[in-house]
């Protein structure tokens, strides 16, 4: 830090020409434009550049370097990157440019010979607190360079928020401070571009929790990225003109509407491709697709790690030599590490623990694929599961303003200080209405003589197994809900289940159940999972009085309820009957339906069950 602030501290008194370099995320924007109002005020000629996510990818460049060259700029300062821009910075060194480098992503193997690498997560740092995002680490060069933290903190704190929560860092330690003044700063008096930008998202009156960082604020700044340009967000947090802040507003708005268009419809082709794979059972999900948008790559990774349980790479297919990928996992499987292992079939990667980048060629991925899946292998006999802890068992009755305002005092809520979920248990299906089209649906609910409502976003009618009278177990969070000056309570399901089912079996039994498919089954497991004809038939009974399935295999278990079969001898069972042809599997649909025409079929035919059996005699 120190070599930092003196280069650039000479950089300012002498008039030399600084180019910031940023990052087209959230975090990496609000880095950008905060150190750039910065070395403005303080007099320096500067200017900044965020690269363009499908054109250029991630990172420094050569070319980046060669354009600060042509500007004059003799001192590039990276925000949020360039802790593995090793070639780029000798090419800056041979063009006459000095770097300093500002990260908080992993480091590899070495350092890039820049004038100054300033990274909380260099192995040979001695930091007591290490968890800032990029703009956490531009915060602490600012006040290096300036020494009033307090005057930064007035002037900037809403920028620090912003990149901070979007980034998923830790809201621990100073990190929570970070994020509270900036919550306060953008309620009391917020920046131009930041009004604006609420006005656009029809939010204009709205007091701005962590919750709204996360997911109305931070996507619209990520969408600029993702779909147009970030140097537009970057615009919009520096101007000072009130037109410009609209008309920027509008266009980052309108691109977030059409990242959501896009994401939908690349989430719905990757499900049908990972689908569409006969025994794709990897341990981590690699999905390569023509035509996929990396700008939501990442969102994508996301939704599917959240449908399997499992990591997920989604890799867009742009017709490139090289490709581009993002990566996200699940809590217990290191992503960065299990890239770290299998980087000889990447050309370059870089991340964090949950969430990571890469780069790759295109007669590569099935490689890499085989080798990550081999990784965690090794690493694994079981994989982590995703899981979601619930912090308190309720009753319906409980639920107040009084309860909301006591759990508001533990805001701000994020990574490591996750807002609370509660359990209720046993609850009464009364009704589920439709929402916007279909596209969410609102359950009607009773425990206890208590009726009480909640909202399940991204669900349909038509997705869900459940009716009226059912009985189920649900995870909800409470939130704040202010309509014509009334505030009142409002519940939102993150997860719901048949009542009286242990979780934790039907995991095992999914697991086991992979691990015979994959040829890996041990004795233990194959008593586990041998299936009786009774096993298929009782299976095939029950999908054939619902006139077939059109619902997951968990909810098919669990809305049997079978009588001496464990999950795994239901999937199996399943997998059989398709493989006979006793089962119809409409992939597109996601249905499971009996053929139009019956014929008698001999199970031992099949090849699945040869294998179980010769399994079992082995072993």
């Amino acid at each position: 830090m120190d070599i930092a602030v003196e280069r650039i501290g000479l950089a300012i008194d002498s008039g030399e020409k600084i180019g910031i370099f940023g990052d087209f995320d959230a975090d990496g924007v609000t880095s950008t434009a905060m150190l750039y109002l910065y070395l403005k005020n303080a007099g320096a000629d500067v200017i900044y550049y965020i690269p363009d996510r499908n054109r250029e990818g991630y990172g420094l460049s050569i070319k980046a370097v060669d354009d600060f060259a042509r500007q004059g700029v003799t001192l590039i300062i990276t925000v949020d990157n360039g802790i593995s821009a090793f070639e780029e910075v000798a090419h800056a060194a041979e063009a006459g440019l000095d770097v300093v480098i500002t990260d908080h992503h992993m480091q590899g193997s070495g350092l890039p010979d820049a004038v100054a690498v300033v990274n909380p997560h260099r192995n040979d740092a001695e930091c007591g607190y290490c968890d800032w995002a990029g703009v956490g680490v531009a915060f602490k060069l600012i006040c290096a360079l300036d020494g009033n933290e307090e005057e930064i903190l007035q002037n900037y704190a809403d920028l620090i928020c912003i990149g901070t929560v979007a980034d998923i860092v830790p809201v621990l330690g100073e990190n929570r401070e970070l994020i509270r003044r900036g919550l306060s700063l953008m309620n009391h008096s917020p920046r131009l571009g930041l009004s604006a930008l609420k006005n656009a998202a029809s939010a204009a009156d709205k007091i701005l929790t962590s919750t709204d960082i996360a997911f109305m604020i931070s996507p619209r700044i990520n969408a600029a990225g993702r779909i147009g340009s970030a140097m537009q967000a970057a615009r919009l947090l520096i101007t000072s003109e009130k037109e410009e802040a609209t008309e920027l507003a509008e266009i980052i708005n309108d691109y977030n509407s059409q990242r959501v268009q896009i994401e939908t419809q690349m989430l719905e082709s990757a499900i049908a491709l990972i689908e569409s794979q006969e025994d794709n059972f990897d341990r981590v999900i690699v999905v390569c697709g023509k035509g996929f948008n990396s700008g939501v790559s990442g969102i994508v990774a996301s939704r599917l790690c959240e449908k399997y349980g499992k990591p997920a790479i989604v890799i867009a297919d742009n017709g490139e030599r090289v490709l581009k990928g993002s990566c996200r996992s699940i809590d217990g499987f290191d992503i960065f590490e299990a890239l770290s292992a299998c980087c000889d079939s990447l050309v370059q990667f870089g991340g964090h623990t949950l969430a990571a980048g890469l780069s790759i060629e295109r007669d590569k991925v099935d490689e890499f694929r085989a080798s990550l899946n081999n990784y965690a292998a090794t690493m694994y006999r079981y994989m982590p599961s995703a899981q979601i802890t619930i912090d308190f068992k309720i009753n319906p009755s409980g639920i107040n303003l009084q309860m909301l305002h006591s759990i508001e005092r533990f805001q701000p809520f994020g990574m490591g200080n996750s807002k609370p979920l509660f359990g209720i248990y046993g609850a009464k299906v009364l009704s589920i209405i439709p929402v916007s089209g279909d596209r969410h649906i609102k359950l009607n609910l009773s425990k206890n003589e208590t009726t009480f409502s909640a909202m399940y976003f991204g669900h349909s009618t038509r997705s869900v197994p459940f009716q009226k009278g059912d009985f189920v177990d649900l995870a909800l969070s409470v939130e704040r809900n202010t309509y014509n000056g009334t505030t009142s309570v409002s519940l939102f399901v993150k997860a719901i289940k048949f009542s009286g089912f242990d979780d934790d079996k039907m995991i095992g039994g999914k697991t086991v159940f992979e691990n015979f498919m994959r040829g890996e089954c041990n004795r233990k497991e194959i008593n586990y999972l041998c299936v009786s004809r009774e096993h298929i038939a009782q299976t095939y009974r029950f999908i054939r009085d619902n006139n077939g399935w059109g619902y997951t295999n968990e909810e098919l278990f669990m809305r049997m309820r079978p009588q001496g079969m464990n999950f795994s001898q239901m999937l199996l069972s399943v997998s059989i009957m398709k493989e006979l042809g006793i089962l119809i599997e409409d992939k597109q649909r996601r249905r499971l339906d009996l053929p139009l025409e019956q014929r008698k079929v001999n199970i031992p035919d099949s090849a699945l069950f040869q294998k179980m059996t010769e399994l079992d005699k082995i072993l």
